[in-house]
């Protein structure tokens, strides 16, 4: 199977949000029934790169970022 025969990688927004959300490579392919590979295809033609790092609104403030 290709990323593109799993809804929820074909959806670039909620890839993303499980990997905002902490969810690592591994887990995701888990709860997908498919290979961390599989996963990594699929970031690659979303063009997500890891690693995500979710940084709080002050914390940004404090870098100013």
């Amino acid at each position: 199977m290709v990323w593109r025969d799993h809804t929820q990688l074909r959806d670039r927004d909620h890839l993303r949000k499980q990997l905002l959300a902490g969810k690592t490579i591994e887990q995701i392919a888990r709860e997908n029934h498919c290979t961390r590979e599989t996963v990594k295809a699929a970031m690659h033609h979303h063009q997500i790169r890891r690693p995500i790092i979710h940084l709080p609104k002050e914390m940004r403030q404090k870098l100013r970022l």
